[in-house]
């Protein structure tokens, strides 16, 4: 079994990417935000995503629930349903897997 992490690409001041592993139809990012960091929300037409709180905190909005979600949580944001983030804590830590995968993260 080959690893395939790729290097940390900062996305903006407060947050950064890697994706850590992936195959022909499965992907594991981390993303690390300091505090205010936001994921926008968005929705994917083609990818299903299920993420799993690492370290600190968020405020999750999925469609139309906002909720607070922390370490050892988790999330599901199936295809074309809205979802985002805002870090509540410096560090904390996403890890997102995709399926399909991300072509635009590598």
């Amino acid at each position: 079994m080959s690893e395939n992490k790729l290097p940390y690409v900062q996305l903006d001041e407060k947050t950064t990417r890697r994706v850590l592993t992936y195959g022909e139809g499965l992907m594991l990012v981390e993303f690390v935000f300091q505090k205010g960091g936001v994921g926008q929300p968005h929705s994917h037409a083609e990818h299903e995503q299920v993420g799993y709180i690492a370290q600190g905190s968020f405020e999750l909005i999925i469609g139309d629930e906002k909720r607070i979600i922390k370490k050892g949580d988790t999330y599901y944001a199936p295809r074309n349903m809205v979802h985002g983030v805002v870090a509540l804590e410096d560090n904390s830590i996403i890890i997102d897997t995709f399926t399909p995968i991300r072509a635009d993260f590598l």
